[in-house]
């Protein structure tokens, strides 16, 4: 992946070890790097994740995802209520689709970018796909344009970009699994700006504890379900100016397809919880 240089005003914008930790996940995401990030993903990442969930993982619509993956980049627009589901996602897109592929999950910063612990998770666990950080700071706006121009960039590059965002912004830490947080415009705007390939997606039965989640794995328990719907037609919504507004309406278009996903799992797993 070619990637311009680093611009001042989102230097000047970010903490010294932000700065340090976006430089080097910038490197470690550039090609042939990324390459070997992707296979550690596939051979290593897909592996620990299919121990932790392989015994009570469900999958709905895949065929879906497959129609969709040969035609452009895609983006995966989840909910969010595991610190794993896009690892979950991602573990399965290694497995199921065939050919070149470059996954990137744009997270929040504020989690994985202003502490070493965070660097540490991004590499170990992630493979580096934790990226670009989006912090949503009015100290941060430079970086979060930045980060913006680099999912329009990915996207450019067609068939075999993948990227996965949580519209919530962050765990939704409501008892009931099917709620959603309403969906944050930034969501919309990166889909106005990269015209990628929406995916809505749900997930649900994931747990946030691994030991927890290996041995309810192997010795039974609520299934995990991933759900994933046809793509959203949003060509209305492309044609309209690039605003606040618009971006609104194509965030909640896509989450209103999430919630009809969500709906789907409660008829079919709710009346046995």
């Amino acid at each position: 992946m070619t990637e311009r240089p680093l611009p001042d005003d989102v230097r000047a914008a970010l903490a010294p070890l932000e700065r340090l930790h976006l430089e080097i996940a910038r490197r470690m995401n550039r090609e042939p790097l990324k390459g070997i990030w992707t296979w550690c993903q596939s051979a290593i990442g897909a592996t620990w994740i299919a121990l932790a969930t392989g015994q009570l993982l469900r999958v709905e619509g895949m065929e879906h995802v497959r129609a969709a993956f040969p035609r452009g980049p895609l983006l995966f627009v989840a909910n969010h209520r595991s610190y794993f589901d896009m690892f979950v996602v991602s573990s399965l897109l290694h497995r199921e689709l065939p050919g070149r592929k470059r996954l990137y999950f744009p997270v929040v910063g504020q989690y994985y970018y202003q502490s070493f612990g965070g660097m540490a998770l991004n590499q170990l666990l992630a493979f580096w796909s934790m990226y670009p950080p989006l912090f949503a700071l009015p100290t941060h706006g430079a970086s979060d344009r930045h980060a913006l121009d680099v999912m329009v960039d990915l996207c450019q590059q067609g068939p075999g970009q993948i990227l996965g965002i949580h519209p919530e912004g962050g765990r939704n830490l409501d008892p009931d699994p099917y709620s959603l947080m309403r969906g944050q415009p930034g969501t919309g705007k990166i889909i106005h700006a990269a015209r990628p390939i929406v995916i809505p997606t749900f997930i649900a039965g994931l747990d946030n504890d691994v030991v927890s989640q290996v041995r309810r794995n192997w010795s039974g328990g609520e299934p995990i379900r991933i759900w994933f719907d046809a793509p959203v037609s949003l060509d209305h919504y492309l044609s309209l100016p690039a605003k606040g507004s618009t971006y609104k309406q194509i965030t909640d278009s896509v989450m209103d397809r999430v919630r009809g996903l969500a709906e789907r799992d409660r008829d079919r797993y709710a009346a046995g919880r």
